[in-house]
């Protein structure tokens, strides 16, 4: 392990000692698949776990010839106004001979993600979120290695709008997946929300991923009990549960 990844690492441990907040498989706050410029206030926590379908996944996560189902976990934090954390793991799949002939989920892609804010919203322009998804030394991003499935490096931004008590959000992002095997998910990535006057913890999130329409929701309850479902490019469910605590500062 790196010296930088360490640094990364200890932040977001020592952090998670304080705050946080997650949202997305990778844990920072966007829609379902493509990230966006929202943010929760500092002192944000969550840990979650999900379901991941194979169309939510990289084409290369694949067992025996063929793409499989997953599972992940991690944890996030808000560690500033500015700044997000996050630390994920992706289960895989594969034949173990010590294990025996069938396939199982015997290891895991585990990445540190970070997220900055150099934007806030205002009246007349979106907010700006640039960030990285298994951070690595940028001398590094182009070498094509063979486990960094979910690396990719984005711009996102995000405005929303009040319709008569109803907050409908607008966002567009840009990705660039380092992996050659990722090149059809490069490029942009489009989607809405909407939050209900009737009740502003749900969340109805539209949005074109670079290769399909996702459609989804997610709602917190009773304060800390975060549930995300979503239909991955109309065929594939994926979702989760997390639990989301608030530390004041």
């Amino acid at each position: 392990m790196t010296g930088y990844r360490k640094i990364i690492i200890w932040i977001g441990f020592w952090a998670l000692a304080l705050t946080a907040k997650a949202q997305e498989y990778h844990g920072t706050t966007g829609l379902l698949h493509m990230p966006s410029a929202e943010i929760d206030s500092a002192g944000t926590f969550r840990a979650y776990a999900m379901f991941l379908d194979k169309h939510f996944t990289p084409d290369q996560l694949v067992c025996q010839g063929e793409k499989y189902n997953t599972f992940g976990y991690g944890v996030g934090i808000v560690a500033f106004k500015w700044l997000q954390l996050s630390y994920s793991a992706t289960l895989l799949k594969y034949v173990n001979s010590s294990k025996g002939p069938e396939p199982g989920y015997y290891n895991e892609d585990r990445h540190v993600n970070i997220r900055v804010i150099p934007l806030y919203e205002g009246k007349w322009w979106p907010s700006i979120a640039v960030g990285m998804d298994d951070v690595d030394y940028f001398s590094r991003i182009k070498e094509d290695l063979p486990n960094n499935y979910f690396q990719n490096i984005y711009i996102a931004a995000s405005k929303h709008f009040d319709i008569k008590g109803y907050e409908l959000g607008a966002h567009l992002a840009y990705r660039y997946y380092t992996r050659n095997k990722n090149k059809d998910m490069r490029g942009v990535s489009v989607g809405a929300t909407l939050r209900p006057a009737f009740y502003r913890p749900l969340r109805v999130v539209l949005e074109w991923d670079g290769r399909g329409v996702n459609f989804g929701a997610d709602v917190l309850l009773w304060r800390h009990l975060f549930v995300e479902a979503s239909l991955i490019h109309g065929c594939g469910f994926t979702g989760g549960l997390g639990y989301h605590y608030v530390i004041p500062f």
